[in-house]
Formats: structure tokens, C-alpha cells, sequence
């Protein structure tokens, strides 16, 4: 628990001594922003996302795999933190399953990495994942390319991480306090701010 998480949990406390509903709003808040980060592996039924070569789950996140556009069922929610959507290049190259760019695009690009199968088949792979990356405003890699879909992963990860401490403090600034405790929480959050800004 890195310094940062120390105060937070100590502003908790704070409050709660102030204001017992306002305490255990910042405690839930905290909850949220604690829980695991999912990366969610999304692909087609039977379009390879079950092979791919991702980090299993750890403490600080979990790894779910989800397919899509299965015959008689409804296709699942796709909100993890982390998006890696599995799709194949299809003829002509350069394109990809109107399903499967649905899917892409409902995603916030900040959260969406796309994994191209298919392009050992091409003349020119790279050309490909060049082409649907410019198509699709998203970073695109080949399924064999394990050490960029880990780096790439761990930095949608971090950012991930960035944007739970900016909900949280979002979240905290909002909730109702009497004024010893919002008095408590405006403190900390200018001190939280200078911290996370060094």
C-alpha cells in the first residue's frame, strides 16, 4: 500500500469521526476503486481468443474470456477495463467482421486493444494490422506478437489504474458532508491532488 492509499484510508476514518454517512461513502468509494481490474479477452465463437497468449489473472486483475455472437444467446456485457478483441483478417485483406467492428466500437478507444489472426496467411502482414489500425483508431497487433500485447496490456492497465484514482476523487468531492467533514475532505483532496501530481 503505497502512501497515497494510506491517506485515503486515513480520510475515511477522518470523516466518519465527523459525519458516520459521509465516512462510509468514502469507504465505499474506496471499495470500488480497490476491486480488481478485469481484462476481458473478446473474440467471435470460435475466432481463436481462447489461444491467446495473455497474462492469467493476478491480485491486481482478473483475465475473462468472452465470446460473441454465439447462435441462440445474448452476447455478454463487454466493460472490462482492459478490452483485447480477438478478430481474423478477412478477404479482401484489411477487413474485419462487421460483428466483430460493433464491438470495437463500443468500447472507449482508451480501453481497446484489437489482436489480428489471420495475417500469417498475408503477403505482407504488416501491412494489414497497419491498414485496420488506421480503420479502427485503436492499437492493432498480431496474435503471435506476445511481448507487444503484454506491454500493450500493462499500459492500458496503468492507464486504468490512473482513471479509478480520478473517478475516486471525483466520487469523494461529491459526496454530502456536514461541514467538519467536508472541511476534512477538501483538505485532503488538495493534499491527495499535489501528491498525485509530482
Amino acid at each position: 500500500m503505497g502512501d497515497s492509499d494510506d491517506a485515503w484510508c486515513a480520510l475515511a476514518h477522518r470523516v466518519e469521526q465527523f459525519d458516520a454517512d459521509a465516512g462510509r461513502a468514502v469507504h465505499a468509494a474506496l471499495r470500488a476503486r480497490d476491486r480488481p481490474l478485469t481484462v476481458q479477452i473478446v473474440g467471435r465463437a470460435g475466432g481463436g481468443g481462447g489461444g491467446l497468449a495473455v497474462a492469467e489473472s493476478s491480485a491486481e486483475y482478473a483475465v475473462e474470456h468472452v465470446e460473441m455472437d454465439v447462435p441462440g444467446r445474448s452476447d455478454p456485457v463487454v466493460d472490462g477495463d482492459v478490452v483485447v478483441h480477438v478478430t481474423a483478417v478477412r478477404c479482401p485483406p484489411h477487413a474485419i467482421h462487421p460483428a466483430d467492428r460493433a464491438v470495437i466500437n463500443r468500447v472507449e478507444a482508451g480501453r481497446m486493444l484489437v489482436v489480428l489472426t489471420g495475417t500469417e496467411r498475408l503477403d505482407d502482414p504488416d501491412a494489414a494490422v497497419t491498414a485496420v489500425a488506421g480503420e479502427l483508431r485503436v492499437p492493432v497487433l498480431h496474435f503471435s506478437d506476445t511481448d507487444a500485447l503484454a506491454t500493450a496490456v500493462a499500459a492500458r492497465l496503468h492507464h486504468a489504474r490512473r482513471r479509478r484514482d480520478e473517478e475516486l476523487a471525483r466520487t469523494v468531492a461529491g459526496i454530502a458532508a456536514n461541514p467538519p467533514a467536508r472541511d476534512a475532505i477538501e483538505n485532503a483532496l488538495d493534499s491527495l491532488t499535489l501528491q498525485g501530481a509530482r
